[in-house]
Order: C-alpha cells, then sequence, then structure tokens
C-alpha cells in the first residue's frame, strides 16, 4: 500500500487491525503521531459563517463546479498539516545549551557572539528571526564576548542586561543579581533599577536590593581561569559554588557564618577546602563524591 493512502486511511480511521500493526512499527509512525496531535490542538478563529457565505454569494460569478476526489482532498489535508506543524515547530523552536555540574561549556550565537557557560548552568535562545529577537535566556552563570556592533539581551530571573558590543559576565544564581563588565558599556536592570557600566566595574543585587558595586579586575571573569572571587558573599553560596564546580556534595554545619571576602581555586579541590577551613575554623573529611565539614 502507498504511503500517502495508509497515511489517509489511518487519519480516517479506517484501517483493519493488521494494517495498523504495520504502520504502527513503521518508522515514520512517531513523527505522524506527533502531527496529529498537534493539529489537533490548532483552533480556528470564531467567524459569523452565516454572513460570511452570504457575502460570497452575492460576490461570486456562477463557475464551474470542480469536485476533489476523496483521497486527493484526504492528501491536501495532511499536506497542509504537515506544513502548518512544520511552521510552528521552526518558529518557536528553541536553541539550548546546558553545563552540567564540574563541566563547562562554550557556543556561539547567530550573530558569532561567543558565550562561555559556567557549571551548572543553561542558556537559550531563537536562531530563527533573531535579529528581530535578540534575546538570551540565562540561568547560572556565564561570560559573554559580544560580536562587534551587535547587540542582545541577556535574561535571567533576577534581571536583564542589555549590550552593545562588549565583554562581560552575568550570574543569577540564590536570590544574587552580579554582572561585570570588562569591556564596551552594559545596562544592568533589577526591580525597576537600572544602572550603566563601564570597563571595570561589576553591580551586586541580593533580593532586589543594590548591595555593592564593586571593581571588576582584570579581562576577564576568575571562573574562566578556576580562581573564583566572592565579594560580601554568604557561606552558604560559596559551598553551593564549590559543589557545582567540582560535582561533589558538601554539608555545612549549622549556624551562623560571617561573609565570604576572598578567592576560591576551582581546580583544587584539596587547596579550596583548605581555605575555606582555615577561613571558618573548620575541618573536613571526604567519602566519596561527599564532604562534610565539621566544627574544629
Amino acid at each position: 500500500m502507498k504511503e500517502d493512502v495508509k497515511l489517509a486511511k489511518w487519519l480516517e480511521g479506517s484501517m483493519d487491525e493488521n494494517e495498523l500493526r504495520e504502520f504502527m512499527a513503521s518508522p515514520e509512525f512517531e513523527t505522524y503521531r506527533k502531527i496529529k496531535d498537534y493539529s489537533a490542538e490548532l483552533v480556528a478563529p470564531q467567524t459569523d459563517i452565516d454572513a460570511l457565505y452570504t457575502k460570497i454569494l452575492q460576490n461570486r460569478e456562477p463557475k464551474p463546479v470542480r469536485k476533489l476526489t476523496p483521497w486527493f482532498a484526504r492528501i491536501a489535508a495532511v499536506l497542509f498539516v504537515v506544513l502548518g506543524v512544520g511552521y510552528f515547530f521552526y518558529t518557536t523552536q528553541t536553541t539550548n545549551h546546558i553545563a552540567a555540574a564540574g563541566e563547562r561549556t562554550e557556543f556561539s550565537l547567530p550573530d558569532n557572539s561567543t558565550v562561555v557557560l559556567n557549571a551548572a548552568s543553561e542558556a537559550q535562545f531563537r536562531t530563527w528571526n533573531w535579529d528581530n529577537n535578540r534575546e538570551v535566556e540565562l540561568t547560572g552563570e556565564a561570560f559573554f564576548k559580544v560580536a562587534k556592533g551587535e547587540k542582545f539581551d541577556v535574561v535571567t530571573p533576577l534581571g536583564t542586561v542589555t549590550v552593545v558590543g562588549t565583554q562581560f559576565n552575568v550570574k543569577a544564581r540564590e536570590g544574587r543579581f552580579y554582572v561585570s563588565c570588562f569591556e564596551g558599556k552594559v545596562k544592568v536592570s533589577s526591580k525597576g533599577r537600572e544602572i550603566m557600566l563601564t570597563p571595570g566595574q561589576s553591580v551586586i543585587f541580593e533580593d532586589g536590593k543594590n548591595i555593592a558595586e564593586p571593581s571588576a579586575d582584570g579581562t576577564q571573569p576568575g571562573w574562566i581561569v578556576y580562581d573564583v572571587a566572592f565579594k560580601k558573599e554568604k557561606l552558604e553560596n560559596v559551598i553551593a559554588e564549590m559543589e557545582r564546580q567540582y560535582n561533589v556534595d558538601i554539608t555545612l554545619p549549622a549556624g551562623t557564618y560571617s561573609l565570604y571576602n576572598g578567592h576560591v581555586k576551582m581546580n583544587d579541590l584539596k587547596t579550596a577546602l583548605q581555605q575555606i577551613e582555615l577561613s571558618y575554623q573548620l575541618k573536613s573529611v571526604r567519602e566519596g563524591d561527599k564532604i562534610i565539614l565539621t566544627r574544629e
């Protein structure tokens, strides 16, 4: 049986049991099923059918009626659905990039800007119609090198960064929104506030409040070279970053800790733990991927 005949019979539900079993076993069946499911969700716009029909009768000239054969009509309907669903997928499809815990990944945007995702981070954007929808959705942390003259927005759950031909870092984790500018200019928007950053400037929002505007040293964020700087950071957040970078589980004893200011190595777990132990008078015991910190 020809493929278009099979498809038409399946759509109208006239296959016998053997034909249906054979059709469902074909490699194309899953694609057809998805098309049918999505097309069933399409809703035609409401209109006054009677008025529309009357208007057509008033304006049309008598023409010979040409009837479509049932098979042709069914195939035409299938093609219409396929093209419609294909267009829907094409215009709504997003490109996703994920860096798992203990990893990082680098990719390019449609305008040739480059992005480096830090561990346990995700970014997505639409390649189709990029020129009219220049937006990157970011969860976690990333370093951007924007192509000269290009412009787009980086949207996070905690705020938005608008950029033009620049290099900058965005971190949005645990209620803290941290943006650093290394080249060009960036506009940072969070909870109704806007701040323009120039090279060497940073800004930190925590729970929607501007808590600090530290300097952005160097030409790139420290995590790119596995040396992360923390500015007035909760120890719990420092530990969470270590867990992401080293892909381990770290248990911190309950209590109140002072804010952490300083660097932590992210390519040498032993050294990183020693930095935390010395700063807070803690000691650690490691069991595989689990590390338990206790008070001395």
